[in-house]
């Protein structure tokens, strides 16, 4: 190197100059910075980015992977708060002194410092206005740089997902997660005023995420108030941590990280009048909750460890959301929500209502005529004449625009689409099931054989085309519903039995190619990690898994579809101790389709989080294992929260996200209920309004958006409902004695448990004991019913 510059030297420069290029060449080479210890390995860029990011894990190096390109960090960006939507503007930093770096925006001085602080890699962004203006841009963020990219398998195995984010009035809190299970805290003790996601616009992938240290208005009433500008002269620091953790102990490391209260709800949606039992970490807390009929009441906890805290609190103000706040003496307040739901019956009737208000459409996509699920599903336990006969009214206008329903009811719209046929396969069974007409149950017959025949390859996969879409909206499922049926007609019907044989032998070859691994599934899309693609793989095996009769059979089935939950837990809210969103997936490309918004965003949960419930529920029949069953309850609740408490109004999804400045389409000219849509529709390519959204439910447009919208997907959520928990309840006994009950409540005397089921409709419990039991069931109609119930895992019915 020293020759090649003599050479330049000699022939190019003067000697001032060559010496100005050795000093920027050093200083250079010098800004290239390395921290490490024996937990970080961390290499920074000359503009105070990360280069790469690696922990020390079981004996190696653990690689985190960074962005390398435009979504680099850790750096500062900003958006102008002049009512426009803009991208973020990046801020250039140069390397200052050791490991810190500066720039600056106008009169907004702005700087980086990094440190490693044992197993903690710590990053303080401080801001200082110098100017004699207020400084109030709609955001100044700090873009984390952390790679959530995730393309293809097995790179996305690596890939830390941004399971939770959370800003609370005095601090910050959440963690981040790969499919293999690594978990990374991220945490800050100073209020951040939000966050956001770097979404690639119109996909199904993150780049990475952003901590919003300075955000306009509007923001969610949890968060901090004072964050909204700087003023002149004001300075702020935001110290951010990142730490290697795992769930089980998340809540203590937070705590830990932030100084905060911190809680630990492991269940957090009941019925009034239930125990609900958690933890809070802290010190030297006051904690009170704010009841859904507006009053703020004290709340009892007992110390049971150094910084820890058991609370049982009976919540018995009526349905709605419950709100605790734990504060410290340090100022630090944390807060928390659970939910005491309504009776699943009542959250039936309002989606049946909401069916025949959002209307139910012929389009390219089944999520336009989902909500006749709902429909022919509560026709089964409410029978009410008018309102099926609307049903049917709208589903004799709809098929008719996709299928020969005078002939073979053959596909005649967007055939390969073949989730669309599953779905109305299975809205024939139901609707067979509500009126008992055999020719539904026929024509659903005929689609499975219709599919099976047209787009079930030699591997055993279901595909659109050569793109494989078993697990696109549940094909197997879809069509086990229907195997269900047909297994009760076959005892007497040998072209039942027939069909039935037919059906579960494609059935396994479908399910059998699953188990194969991730290497062999895909989706509709942009290929990812996909929620929908994981989450129904897990829950199509494990449906299968309980058709088996043979145990070694049903064990390989449980262990693979363990395999895709597993890896799916990085895609679902299983620790955020708020009861709107807790166990709802994390899926973040449905708004521009399903409610014509310009913007990804988080909606958690959606209609499709309920294929993660059916995944756990099922997994929960299988090996009784507590965490199945917890998962289950906690996102039926966060689901049937998408019906509003006090109007009983349907809603699409919730939207995690803190604030989303975007744009929503009116509608579009030269639409109408009664025609088929082939397109899904830009929310950009017609009149819009400007629409702020942020940590809030979104409302169906379906009634007022004559096109193709796809909100109606919602109603998978009261689909699923039925299945678990409209007519069942369960009972679970820990090896201690203790118990969870669900959609019923339970005492123990001696050895017999009384169990009084929650309503009317529910007709059989669901006991998963460790010992032999004497159980008095009070059923209603005053008919008390007293039985012997075996050690492990049993139905009781009326």
């Amino acid at each position: 190197m020293i020759k090649n510059y003599q050479m330049m030297k000699n022939k190019l420069l003067p000697n001032c100059l060559f010496g100005l290029i050795l000093l920027l060449s050093s200083l250079h080479g010098s800004s290239q910075q390395t921290l490490k210890n024996k937990y970080w390995d961390v290499q920074i860029n000359e503009n105070g980015e990360l280069k790469s990011l690696a922990q020390f894990d079981q004996q190696t190096w653990l690689k985190i992977p960074v962005q390398e390109q435009n979504h680099k960090g850790f750096s500062f960006y900003y958006v102008e708060n002049n009512g426009n939507i803009k991208k973020g503007k990046p801020i250039i930093l140069i390397h200052k002194s050791n490991n810190i770096y500066e720039g600056k925006i106008n009169e907004v001085m702005l700087s980086l410092k990094y440190e490693l602080r044992g197993d903690n890699l710590v990053v303080t962004a401080t801001a200082e206005n110098k100017g004699n203006l207020p400084f109030a841009p709609q955001t100044l963020g700090l873009k984390m740089g952390v790679s959530n990219y995730m393309v293809n398998y097995p790179q996305w195995n690596s890939i830390y997902f941004p399971t939770m984010l959370r800003c609370e009035k005095t601090h910050f809190t959440g963690y981040l997660q790969t499919p293999e299970g690594n978990t990374l805290a991220v945490a800050s003790p100073n209020a951040i005023a939000s966050y956001s996601l770097d979404y690639n616009s119109g996909g199904h992938r993150i780049y990475t995420f952003n901590l919003d240290l300075i955000n306009t208005e509007p923001l969610p009433k949890r968060h901090a108030k004072e964050l909204s500008s700087l003023a002149p002269g004001e300075k702020k620091n935001w110290t951010i941590y990142l730490k290697k953790t795992n769930i089980n102990n998340l809540a203590k490391t937070l705590y830990t990280l932030t100084n905060a209260p911190s809680f630990d709800i492991p269940v957090t949606a009941l019925t009034e009048g239930e125990d609900f039992k958690f933890t809070i970490y802290g010190n030297k807390l006051n904690l009170s909750v704010q009841t859904p009929d507006g009053k703020t009441l004290p709340v009892v906890f007992k110390n049971i460890a150094e910084n820890k805290y058991a609370v049982k609190y009976v919540a018995n103000h009526g349905p709605g959301v419950y709100t605790f706040e734990a504060k410290n003496t340090s100022g630090k307040i944390t807060q928390a929500k659970i939910s005491v739901l309504k009776p699943m019956s009542w959250y039936m009737k309002q989606a049946r209502l909401a069916v025949l208000k959002d209307t139910q459409k012929a389009s390219w996509n089944c999520e336009n005529w989902y909500g006749l699920y709902t429909s022919y599903l509560a026709e089964q336990y409410f029978p009410d004449a008018a309102l099926n006969r609307a049903a049917n009214e709208r589903f004799n206008i709809v098929m008719p625009l996709m299928y020969d329903t005078a002939h073979n009811w053959k596909p005649i719209k967007n055939a390969s689409r073949i989730q669309n046929h599953t779905t109305t396969i299975g809205i024939l069974v139901d609707k067979y099931l509500a009126e008992k007409n055999i020719k539904d149950l026929e024509t659903a017959r005929y689609l499975t054989d219709w599919i099976i025949q047209n787009a079930q390859t030699p591997d055993g996969a279901y595909r659109n085309g050569k793109i494989h879409y078993t697990s696109v909206i549940y094909i197997a499922k879809s069509i086990m519903e229907l195997m269900e049926v047909e297994k009760t007609l076959s005892h007497d019907n040998n072209e039942w039995a027939k069909a039935y044989e037919r059906h579960y032998n494609s059935v396994k070859r479908a399910i059998d190619q699953l188990t194969l691994g991730f290497a062999g599934i895909d989706t509709e899309g942009e290929l990812t990690f996909e929620d929908g693609m994981i989450s129904c793989s897990a829950l199509q095996i494990a449906q299968f898994a309980l058709l088996q009769k043979d145990e070694k059979a049903k064990n390989f089935y449980i262990q693979k579809a363990k395999t895709y939950l597993d890896a799916h837990e990085c895609l679902q809210q299983l620790f955020i101790n708020d009861s709107r969103m807790r166990s709802g997936t994390m899926r973040f490309w449905e708004a521009q389709y399903d409610v014509l918004i310009g913007a990804n965003l988080m909606s958690s949960p959606h209609g499709w989080s309920a294929w993660a419930t059916y995944a756990n529920y099922y997994l929960y029949l299988l090996t009784g294992e507590e965490k199945y069953l917890v998962r289950t309850i906690n996102a039926l609740g966060s689901g049937m929260q998408l019906v509003d408490f006090k109007t009983g109004e349907l809603n699409w999804a919730f939207a995690a996200d803190p604030y989303i400045n975007s744009i929503q389409a009116e509608d579009y000219p030269g639409t109408g209920p009664n025609i088929y849509h082939n397109n899904q529709f830009s929310p950009y390519a017609i009149k819009n309004k400007p629409i702020v959204v942020g940590e809030q439910y979104i409302p169906m447009i379906a009634e007022k958006f004559n096109a193709n919208s796809s909100d109606n997907d919602v109603h998978e959520q009261f689909k699923c409902m039925e299945e678990v928990a409209l007519t069942s309840a369960y009972i679970m006994e820990r090896k201690d004695g203790s118990l969870i009950n669900y959609n019923c409540k339970v005492s123990r005397k001696g050895n017999t448990l009384t169990i009084e089921p929650n309503e009317k409709i529910i007709s059989k419990i669901h006991f998963n004991l460790t010992k032999n039991t004497e159980v008095k069931v009070l059923w209603a109609g005053n008919k008390t019913k007293v039985d012997k119930v075996s050690k492990g895992m049993s139905w009781l019915k009326r």
